[in-house]
């Protein structure tokens, strides 16, 4: 089945569920909604209605850690493979991401090398955070691939509407503020000025000020509609 040519977003969150009905995670897609757009999502690895979100990336890098699994990069393809079976490509495309979702929307863009307009919430930037890992073991090499300082080339060449609190402490301003201007640096290199890059820096709210107003998401929501309407 193809399904129509309007345009379409795909939202990473958490579940599909969180990223279509339970608020706040779900108001991007209500504006979307409300703005005649579609919205796709889907389950993120280790993450289904019954367990808490919360715990989920944990989840992630304990699988990678304890147990030499890799999840992320299966999932990545499958959802690639997906769209490329389903999605009519001359559909206009976006995706966008809250949080981890932020990350998975990056990387899913990346590995399928092809250009699209994302909108990043409060994105994590990578799986460095300390407080991911069991300090007495090592790393697993494949984290390289999950750093978006390393995408930062192909990054360049996407629209992107970055937003991020002034004090988040739990994927860190300034690590956004960092891949911003790697990014800028990535365009400056090639003199190239005329795609669309944003960073939309706010007054920290929630857990560890980690969480987005409404009006961020509203920002961001119209911003992609633009993009995907032109």
């Amino acid at each position: 089945m193809t399904l129509p040519g309007r345009p379409l977003v795909i939202l990473f969150t958490t579940t599909a569920k969180e990223a279509l009905e339970v608020p706040p995670l779900c108001h991007p897609a209500n504006f979307l909604f409300e703005m005649g757009i579609r919205v796709l999502s889907f389950d993120l690895p280790l993450h289904h209605d019954e367990i808490p979100s919360f715990g989920g990336v944990k989840r992630w890098t304990h699988e990678m850690q304890k147990n030499a699994n890799d999840l992320l990069l299966p999932f990545l393809k499958e959802v690639s493979e997906w769209m490329d079976q389903n999605l009519d490509p001359s559909s206009p495309l976006g995706i966008m991401g809250i949080s981890r979702g932020g990350l998975i929307a990056a990387l899913l863009a990346s590995i399928r090398k092809r250009p699209v307009p994302l909108t990043l919430f409060s994105p994590m930037l990578d799986l460095d955070y300390p407080w991911l890992w069991d300090a007495s073991q090592s790393l697993p090499p494949s984290l390289d691939s999950y750093r978006l300082k390393n995408h930062s080339h192909f990054l360049k060449d996407c629209p992107i509407y970055f937003s991020i609190g002034n004090n988040d402490e739990r994927v860190y301003t300034k690590k956004l503020l960092d891949l911003y201007k790697l990014i800028v640096e990535e365009k400056a290199r090639e003199q190239t000025r005329n795609i669309l890059l944003e960073l939309h820096v706010f007054p920290s709210i929630g857990m560890y000020g980690h969480g987005t107003p409404d009006r961020i998401f509203k920002e961001g929501t119209k911003w992609m509609k633009e993009q995907l309407t032109v």
